[in-house]
Parts: structure tokens; C-alpha cells; sequence
């Protein structure tokens, strides 16, 4: 009998999720592999929890056509689009690694190779009626690029789940209305501040953030034009934008840095994290290098390692040989012909073309990892409690490293000062001062045993939204307020006025009675 009533409440609890799963499109363009792994991972986790899922990906890199990010979501696609995206990257590797950041020029010519990929997109808008025809009760869309968002409208679909892919974007503040003091909240894109800021600092930050704003709102005035081409009356994307129900936050309140959010922010770093698998032989005969353990050098697919002038790999190289009881692991790319050449006769590095990072990050033997903290590497080693050093290229990647510093889990050596020196002297001292591994132990326990994880939040809050459509209940008053409202300019500025009429008319009157004083005496006398 108790078997029974086993099998009955568990048919029960299927056919209920079969019931109450909802049509979910996850609108994912192919920006990076990063992202389509990203994406792919939440549209994963939805369809494990009983929803019907679609992951739309319209072709931005024609060199991840075969490439999905997602093993459980039906994928449809928009292919060829343009090379306008790829046209931009081209050249783009060397010219990360040697300028320090990205210029407000860099980033508003960004938005208009967006714009323009996005005008093309909507000029094949036939090709998505299918998917206006598929009934959605909610979309994901991410903020880097809001033609997404603007798609997701012209699908009829207004029960919008936004998601920042880094620790919540500029751009994502400035519409959910989320309060982002300048004071200690550093803007996210090419900012190499922390929290504490000095005079300067803070003077830059402001800087920063008024930049971040003002290009946001000339790319997002852009696309909604593509929109209002076909629909006169299409709303602004950052109206839309400001009306999502949820925003998911790729990152872990753990690691981030402490600041204001609001009820509909909801952080999901780490999502998708497996329990790490066993290495296959070639890794597993690589992980016995090095008397006292193995480093993975790996600095993603944006800049990769050959991208460095000749000057840093040679220094890297040095760096190598004068560390012999350690085992370098360096990732480099398939079109790397370079290379090779600088780490020639370094016995203690091997190169790899691709490496199965998450699984590498748990083995016993790996003492640090060299990455260029991009937020998804950096969640997996901090999950999986590997110290690193982190090596900033551009974007939020400069503030991800100021919060390993923060956490005490590492070190950061911009690409400006790198020279075997700095190079070294960063790795000792994570090498070599073991406050850096416990450190790296206690942030992976917080962030592993909090309350609930990266999955949990995300099913049931997806759930609830699917069920009760748009969360209009949680949408910020402050998202729809001028600058000058918002930030209380008018009462301030009559404050003042009327501060300063106050004292005029105080100095006015005893002006007035001293002269009175003065006249009475001299009648007097």
C-alpha cells in the first residue's frame, strides 16, 4: 500500500508539471559562446522543471552556427543575418590588449553595430511568425543588447524576464530604478574601481556612470526607431525594458559587491554548475605535472593568449621557466600560430587548444587559475574554491577583479602593467600566502549553502511569473521619474532659493532698522 500511494503522488506531481509548465522563449543571439552557454543553461534548468522552452538565435557569429548553448530546449535560428558583427571583432583582439579600456567612442559604436543588425533582423520580421504563432507565456531576453527586448514585444509577448549578464549592468539600474549610489556602487564597464573610492575616484565613477547612461539612451533611441519603422506607436525599449517582470542577475550576492536592489532582482550565478566529472587521460596525466601542482593560464575567447604583444608572452614564458615545481596549463586557440614559438624549451607548459574548465577546477592538484574574469569562469573556480589572479580585457571584467581583491580570493595585474614582475610577484602571492585558499574555501561554502541556489530561484520565480503574468506589483515608481524628480533637483533647488531669500531679506531688514538707528541718533544730536 505505501508503495502505491508512492507512485500515485508521483504521477500526480508529473502530470502537474506537465499541466503547469509554461511556453518560455529564451531570446539568445550568438554575442559570444559565453553567452549562448549562459542562455543555455537557464533555458536547460526550465526545461528540466517541466516547461516548454524555445531558444531563438539569431546568427551574430557566423562561427557559432553549430553551436547552441542549450541540450534540452527546441533551438530555432535566424542565420545570416550580416557579417556587420563580426566585421566589428575583427581586429578587435589586439586592440583590447593595448588600450587600457574601451573609450565612450569604443562603446557608442558598439550600439550602432547592434542597431544596425537589428534593422536587418526585423527586415526578415516575416520569419518570425512562427514564433508569435507559438502562444509564449514569458521571454528571457538580456540587457547587452535590447533589440531583444523590442523583439519580444512584436511577438505579443509583454510577461518580459530580463537578464544581466554580469553583476547588475548600468543599464539594467538605470531602468529597473534600482538606486546606485556613485558613492560605492561602481559602474560595471571599464571601471577598475572598488567600493571604497577616494575623492577621485568617486569623481571618475560619476563620470563613468553619466557616460554609461547617456550611450545607453542613444542606442536604445535607436532601436526603438527599427521598431516604430514597422509599428508608429511602438513603445520606447527602455519603457519595455522598465516593465519586466523579473531581472535574473548572473552573478552570486556572496562574491558581489553589497548594494541597493530591488523585489524583482534575483541572483542566479553559479546556474548550471554540475558536480565536476572525472578527467579524461590526456588532463588527468597532465594534473600529475609539477612537484607542487598544476596553474591553468586561460583568458577566454574575446582576447585570447595570442592577442598579448610579444613583449607579455615572452615575459609569461620567463615567468614559466623560473616556476618549475609548478605545471603550466595554457589555453590557446585553434588559429593561434604564434604561440608556440615563446614557450619553446619551457618544459613545465603545455598548451591546450580546449579544456574541460569546471571539471579541472576540482581536481585536488590545480594551485590557481589565471583568468580574465569574465563572471562565468570566475563564478565556476570561486564554486569550486580555486584562488586566482585576475588579468582584466575589458567590460565588467575590471570590477569583477577589484571584488576578488575585496573577497581576499586573489590578485589583479592590469594588462597595462603587465611584465615578468608583476606577473610573478601576483602569483606568489596567492601561491604563497594560504589566506588566499581559505578565503577561497569560505566564499565557496557561503555561495554553495545559501538559503537556495542559483536553480531554485530560478524555477519558482519563472513559475510565478508564468503563472500570474506580469508582476506589475513590482515595478519601481522610481523607473519612471525624470532626473530632476528623482533625484529631488526641483525641491532642492527651491529649498535653496528659499534659503537664500530668507537671508537676504534677514540682512535686508536689520540693514534697514541699523539705518533707522543711525538717523534717529543724529536727529538726537
Amino acid at each position: 500500500m505505501p508503495h502505491s500511494l508512492f507512485w500515485i503522488a508521483f504521477l500526480t506531481a508529473v502530470a502537474t508539471v506537465a499541466v503547469e509548465g509554461g511556453k518560455i522563449l529564451v531570446y539568445s543571439p550568438s554575442i559570444s559562446y559565453s553567452h549562448l552557454i549562459s542562455n543555455g543553461r537557464i533555458a536547460d534548468a526550465l526545461v528540466k522543471a517541466g516547461h516548454d522552452v524555445v531558444m531563438f538565435i539569431p546568427e551574430y557569429l557566423s562561427s557559432a552556427s553549430n553551436f547552441d548553448g542549450t541540450k534540452l530546449a527546441k533551438v530555432i535560428r535566424m542565420n545570416n543575418i550580416s557579417s556587420r558583427y563580426e566585421d566589428e571583432l575583427l581586429g578587435s583582439e589586439e586592440y583590447l590588449m593595448r588600450h587600457a579600456t574601451l573609450s565612450f567612442g569604443d562603446r557608442l559604436a558598439f550600439e550602432y553595430c547592434l542597431t544596425d543588425i537589428c534593422r536587418l533582423l526585423m527586415a526578415r520580421h516575416d520569419e518570425l511568425e512562427p514564433l508569435r504563432n507559438y502562444g509564449f507565456d514569458a521571454a528571457f531576453a538580456e540587457q547587452i543588447d535590447l533589440c531583444g527586448i523590442g523583439v519580444i514585444r512584436y511577438l505579443g509577448i509583454k510577461n518580459l524576464l530580463w537578464i544581466s549578464t554580469t553583476p547588475i549592468m548600468d543599464a539594467v539600474s538605470y531602468n529597473l530604478g534600482i538606486p546606485a549610489p556613485p558613492s560605492y556602487v561602481p559602474t560595471i564597464e571599464e571601471n577598475d574601481n572598488g567600493d571604497t573610492m577616494n575623492f577621485w575616484q568617486r569623481a571618475y565613477n560619476i563620470y563613468m556612470y553619466i557616460g554609461a547612461v547617456l550611450i545607453h539612451r542613444k542606442g536604445t533611441d535607436m532601436t526603438t526607431e527599427v521598431f516604430r519603422r514597422l509599428d508608429p506607436t511602438f513603445p520606447n525599449v527602455r519603457e519595455i525594458a522598465a516593465n519586466a517582470s523579473l531581472c535574473f542577475v548572473n552573478a552570486d550576492e556572496m562574491f558581489d559587491l553589497p548594494r541597493p536592489i530591488i523585489h524583482k532582482t534575483i541572483y542566479i550565478g553559479g546556474l548550471g554548475m554540475s558536480a565536476a566529472k572525472p578527467l579524461d587521460e590526456k588532463f588527468s596525466a597532465l594534473m600529475k605535472k609539477g612537484n607542487k601542482g598544476v596553474i591553468i593560464v586561460s583568458l577566454g575567447t574575446i582576447a585570447p593568449f595570442h592577442a598579448f604583444t610579444d613583449a607579455t608572452k615572452t615575459a609569461f614564458a620567463s615567468v614559466f621557466r623560473s616556476m618549475p615545481d609548478y605545471h603550466f596549463i595554457l589555453k590557446i586557440t585553434k588559429d593561434d600560430t604564434t604561440t608556440h614559438a615563446f614557450v619553446k624549451g619551457v618544459d613545465n607548459c603545455d598548451l591546450v587548444e580546449w579544456l574541460p574548465q569546471s571539471d579541472i577546477l576540482a581536481h585536488p592538484r590545480l594551485r590557481l587559475f589565471v583568468m580574465h574574469g569574465g563572471i562565468n569562469g570566475l563564478m565556476e573556480a570561486l564554486l569550486r574554491a580555486v584562488p586566482v589572479v585576475v588579468i582584466p580585457i575589458f567590460a565588467d571584467q575590471f570590477r569583477n577583479g577589484r571584488n576578488v581583491e575585496k573577497r581576499g580570493v586573489g590578485k589583479v595585474v592590469l594588462k597595462g602593467d603587465l611584465n615578468e614582475e608583476s606577473i610573478r610577484s601576483a602569483m606568489e602571492e596567492v601561491l604563497f600566502h594560504d589566506s588566499y585558499k581559505q578565503n577561497a574555501i569560505r566564499l565557496s561554502k557561503l555561495m554553495s549553502e545559501k538559503p537556495f541556489s542559483a536553480e531554485e530561484r530560478l524555477i519558482r520565480w519563472t513559475n510565478f511569473a508564468v503563472e500570474n503574468g506580469v508582476l506589475d506589483v513590482l515595478h519601481v515608481e522610481g523607473s519612471r521619474l525624470n532626473f530632476i524628480v528623482y533625484f529631488n533637483l526641483d525641491v532642492i533647488a527651491v529649498a535653496i532659493l528659499v534659503s537664500c531669500l530668507a537671508v537676504f531679506m534677514i540682512f535686508k531688514l536689520f540693514a534697514i532698522f541699523c539705518c533707522r538707528g543711525r538717523d534717529a541718533k543724529l536727529k538726537v544730536h
